[in-house]
């Protein structure tokens, strides 16, 4: 859980705490000093400047008298934080505060949310306005990162009366907030239509080549199986007629995310990780909504989350809820780690996607070791992300004999990731090296192209 902004400001708390204690003045009250002042200069000239001094202040002291008097105490409030239970990475949402206080007097309020670190509020720090008795105000926040958040505490400032003095306090309000990835491409894959799947604006036709589970019967056109031929159909409708198979439900698709080191890195503007997860998430809905089964490991130089083989709906908000707190680590992740837990936890036949880092791809030593493995039980198929700096610097035009030297860098880097994907792929094991809005992408066409293949 990761806590409010308030933790950066330790060395002045005590500071803060004895500032919540006194009254303030107000802009007013300087306002009507300044007034006071300039009448007293002006009254010196006939000689009665401290005549007017000694009438204005006591003036202002009455005043401020009775102005703080009249304003209630700090435990007359009380305030309620109106929080959605969870929102999306770089979705704003509305904040609601509701301030109560037992005093029917007229109050201008004003108040500051302690809001987490991450969090960029675009319409200032403060919201307020008049109240009396109860009023609500609002106010938008986007989540720059991910994971859950609490906040804390609500700061309150209130004036009243004449408006010369103000107090404040600092009221303890406790809430919750889960920041889920970007989960349109989730909700593209749910929308879509049966006989497509729509991932990140691209609409994705099934290719159903067959199966052994019957799905229909439809009139016999050129090119189809003679052997599919319904004969009992076809002599009832005097139509010729062939079955349509599909393939069977109830497959298991495992999603393994690297949370190593090399995932924290930022990417076209992402975090690697993140973009990952959303490609993982996005996965998992089209195999959901395939009537298969889901399950998640997240390991870094350990297990970080397992969650188990489920399907539906419900599954899906579990590994959205579930994946939403995980983070890189400072550790190398280890690829045996993942694979090896992939192989205890994981009997039956699956599709396994794992999604890592090309840079540590070409270092992992265990990599195809543990790869040969996993493919006697399973279909494993590695994802990695391409990064767009690289490529440029590739395609690049040199100039000057230093960006020669760049460019022909970039070029050894791409000839390194081109011959491990021949290597992994002439071992049998699928390595998909992606730009990275094309990972959830390729994962869904390669998922569905395995599975009407019938290779599970």
């Amino acid at each position: 859980m990761k806590a409010s902004s308030g933790k950066r400001w330790h060395r002045f708390r005590f500071l803060a705490r004895l500032l919540r204690r006194f009254p303030l003045p107000t802009r007013r009250l300087a306002g009507w000093a300044a007034v006071g002042a300039v009448a007293t200069a002006g009254a010196g000239a006939l000689g009665l400047h401290w005549v007017v001094f000694v009438a204005w202040c006591a003036a202002l002291l009455v005043l401020s008298i009775i102005d703080l008097v009249r304003l209630p105490r700090a435990l007359a409030w009380t305030v309620r934080r109106r929080l959605p239970e969870s929102s999306e990475i770089r979705r704003t949402f509305q904040v609601g505060l509701d301030a109560v206080c037992r005093s029917k007097a007229q109050l201008l309020v004003e108040l500051a949310d302690d809001i987490p670190g991450s969090f960029h509020r675009p319409d200032g720090r403060t919201v307020g306005g008049p109240l009396r008795g109860s009023a609500g105000f609002s106010y938008r926040l986007t989540a720059e990162e991910r994971g859950n958040y609490r906040f804390r505490e609500v700061d309150l400032r209130w004036s009243g009366g004449f408006g010369l003095w103000s107090k404040q306090t600092q009221l303890t309000v406790e809430d919750d907030i889960r920041i889920d990835p970007d989960l349109s491409g989730v909700r593209g894959v749910l929308a879509s239509a049966q006989d497509s799947l729509l991932v990140d604006g691209k609409r994705i036709y099934r290719r159903q080549r067959g199966g052994t589970e019957f799905d229909a019967i439809r009139e016999y056109a050129a090119g189809d199986d003679i052997r599919e031929v319904n004969w009992r159909a076809t002599a009832r409708t005097g139509r010729l007629l062939t079955n349509l198979y599909r393939p069977e439900k109830g497959k298991t698709l495992v999603l393994l995310l690297d949370c190593g080191r090399q995932m924290g890195v930022e990417l076209d503007g992402q975090v690697k990780l993140d973009r990952s997860l959303e490609a993982a998430l996005t996965l998992a809905a089209a195999a959901l909504r395939q009537g298969d089964q889901v399950a998640l490991i997240a390991y870094s130089s350990s297990v970080k989350l397992f969650i188990p083989p489920g399907r539906g709906l419900a599954h899906l908000q579990t590994l959205t809820r579930s994946a939403s707190g995980i983070s890189s680590d400072y550790a190398e992740a280890g690829t045996s780690v993942g694979l090896g837990f992939l192989l205890k936890r994981i009997r039956k036949r699956s599709f396994a996607v794992l999604f890592s880092d090309m840079d540590h791809y070409l270092h992992d030593t265990e990599l195809l070791a543990y790869a040969a493995k996993v493919r006697k039980q399973h279909h494993l198929v590695l994802m990695s992300l391409q990064n767009p700096v690289m490529r440029q610097l590739e395609e690049t035009r040199p100039d000057t004999l230093s960006e020669a030297y760049v460019q022909s860098i970039a070029a050894s880097y791409a000839l390194e990731r081109q011959l491990l994907v021949r290597r992994m792929g002439s071992t049998g094991i699928p390595m998909l090296d992606t730009a990275p809005d094309q990972l959830a992408v390729s994962a869904v066409n390669t998922y569905l192209d395995i599975r009407d293949r019938g290779l599970l």
